[in-house]
């Protein structure tokens, strides 16, 4: 008897165990976990303010030479260790072709410029750049934007120089050092990948869209324009506060080279609004490399010629007592 109980409780059992798994819902499938959200690309121009900012961050900590060297400097450094440079000759051809640094490469400012980026970041690999035009400037613009291409660069001070431009005593050839008309071929090297895409392109507009006056402007033009339509520009000192205070051009914000570059990039932009941003240092130099930068950064720029001038430099600004200096 105790048997046959044990057997009808245990069909029972059974019985309610299938109707339960029949009628009872179906358990929904496991779901697959969602895909991670891919992460925004970021912002270009937030890169290139962040670049730009590292750039001018870096002067007086680590970088120490204002991203130039001198004539000197380059001449022992090329006797010595000729290997670890790469010497770019921005000039015109036909000025290249009259005489320039031995073993130099001719790669003429602008379009030329941004054409063989790849080039100059594949044969730069392991080596420092040295960026040489007629005074300094064009070179300063040219340093500023392959340093933040993530190329390492010096400008050559104060160009080839020499008497055909004006500076009998400065620059490579103006200290007599000693030049070759030989053209050095443009040699192969493998390729290396950039950092950021966003900023070769960058650089690459400025180049492509060289205006016929360099991203500068003359004495004389600005001379003219701050006597007829001064609200059109806002101008930008660059020297060191004690130079500023004891003269400036009429109208000019100091903002030092430097750190106070990265800090005042917003303010610059915003005061600059519906303007020409016009930058000076004292001879042309580092104008050119904020000039370049500010560019990039979407702000519309320019450097004055030969800058405000200084001790031992009869160009620039302060050099022509006719141009206003106010204190």
């Amino acid at each position: 008897m105790r048997k046959r109980t044990l057997s009808l409780l245990f069909s029972n059992l059974l019985i309610a165990g299938l109707l339960v798994t029949g009628c009872g819902q179906a358990q929904p499938a496991a779901t697959q976990p969602a895909p991670a959200a891919t992460a925004a690309a970021e912002d270009p121009a937030k890169i290139i303010k962040g670049a730009i900012q590292t750039y001018f961050n870096d002067i007086g900590s680590t970088v120490k030479n204002s991203y130039k060297i001198s004539e000197k400097d380059l001449k022992t450094e090329l006797d010595t260790s000729p290997d670890k440079y790469l010497v770019l000759d921005i000039r015109k051809a036909d000025a290249y072709a009259q005489g320039h640094i031995k073993g130099a490469i001719n790669i003429p400012y602008g379009p030329e410029i941004a054409k063989n980026l790849d080039s100059i970041r594949a044969l730069a690999k392991d080596k420092t750049v040295i960026v040489a035009c007629y005074t300094g400037q064009t070179a300063g613009q040219t340093d500023s934007l392959l340093n933040v291409a993530g190329i390492k660069t010096l400008s050559l001070n104060s160009g080839m120089g020499g008497a055909s431009v004006g500076f009998a005593t400065r620059g490579w050839i103006g200290q007599n050092y000693p030049t070759v008309t030989e053209p050095t071929t443009m040699p192969t090297a493998a390729k290396v990948e950039s950092k950021n895409k966003a900023i070769d392109e960058a650089a690459q507009k400025y180049f492509y869209e060289l205006p016929q006056d360099s991203y500068k402007i003359d004495l004389p033009a600005m001379k003219d324009a701050l006597a007829k339509e001064a609200d059109k520009y806002y101008i930008v000192d660059i020297r060191k506060a004690e130079d500023f205070a004891k003269g400036h051009i009429k109208g000019a914000v100091n903002i030092p080279y430097g750190p106070d570059i990265a800090k005042n990039l917003d303010s610059i932009k915003e005061n600059g609004k519906n303007k020409t941003v016009v930058v000076y240092c004292y001879t042309g130099q580092t104008a050119g490399q904020a000039d370049s930068l500010l560019n990039i950064y979407g702000i519309k720029t320019k450097s004055l010629n030969f800058g405000f001038g200084t001790e031992g430099f009869d160009k620039g600004w302060s050099a022509d007592k006719s141009y206003e200096v106010v204190k």
